[in-house]
């Protein structure tokens, strides 16, 4: 087909333009089939919440592999709009966090629990010994599982900017849990996430400063929204941080990762 061309690739699919109003993302061939139809099912659930996500219209076969056919999204990501146009940042975090609070405010029944999720990737960390993800594992089977729909992801990468307004995109990791554990991945992304090597200390520092500013704007933005006590949050932080360790990481943000981990192991500890 003429038209189609390769707009975004990640670590399982890449998203393929069909035509003006359809993009496909087709997965690799070591992606299960059940791990396709899991993030079908999801999307179809969400786009029958009200609210805005691009609709999944089918499961197909493209190019001999498995893909599912979404409506496309004519706008760019919020990540964009914030280094293009960095002084509109306050009011782009406002409309992250109001867009996150109303999504935690939806309950979707029969999707999978967040918290085994994060126990199962908790698992998979080669950089923390057994007896700290036993710990941390202990730790999270204590805190509160929640009912709120969490979409696992919530980054500005994952919220794309157009005429209709923000839309939400890729809900493979959506889940039914606690909104705090939610909004936690979201601030550790804010703060830490895409570091990578090379950086010089100086402009390490101005960016982790910078980033550090706009993740505090971010939780007093959803905390005007919806309030909660800061300890509240700051229990969903070590089993958050660890859980997000199994992915596939530039190593200088591993690298402030495992550090962010040892610091919420002691204090943990000292409780």
């Amino acid at each position: 087909m003429g038209l189609e061309q390769t707009i975004g690739e990640g670590s399982t699919a890449k998203v393929i333009v069909m035509d003006d109003r359809t993009v496909a993302k087709q997965f690799f061939d070591r992606v299960s089939h059940s791990s396709i139809d899991n993030e079908y099912l999801k999307s179809k659930a969400v786009m029958h919440s009200g609210l805005p996500v691009p609709a999944v219209l089918k499961k197909m076969i493209h190019n001999g592999q498995t893909a599912l056919l979404y409506e496309r999204i004519n706008g760019s990501p919020l990540t964009q709009k914030l280094s293009k146009q960095p002084w509109t940042a306050i009011h782009l975090i406002n409309q992250m966090a109001n867009l996150q609070v109303l999504m935690h405010d939806k309950e979707i029944f029969g999707l999978p629990q967040q918290v085994d999720i994060m126990q199962q990737k908790i698992t998979l960390v080669n950089e923390l010994s057994e007896a700290e993800k036993c710990f941390i594992a202990e730790h999270l089977s204590k805190l509160s599982t929640g009912k709120s729909l969490c979409h696992g992801d919530f980054h500005p990468d994952n919220i794309l900017l157009c005429d209709r307004g923000p839309v939400i995109i890729d809900w493979a990791d959506a889940s039914e849990g606690n909104r705090l554990a939610d909004l936690a991945r979201t601030l550790v992304i804010l703060n830490y996430g895409g570091m990578h090597s090379g950086m010089k200390p100086f402009k390490l520092n101005a960016v982790l400063y910078v980033r550090n500013l706009l993740a505090h704007k971010y939780l007093r933005s959803y905390r005007r929204s919806f309030h909660f006590s800061l300890d509240s949050l700051k229990e969903w932080m070590l089993p958050v941080t660890a859980a997000r360790l199994s992915e596939n990481l530039p190593d200088q943000e591993k690298e402030r990762l495992v550090m962010l981990v040892k610091q919420h192991l002691e204090n943990v500890a000292l409780k």
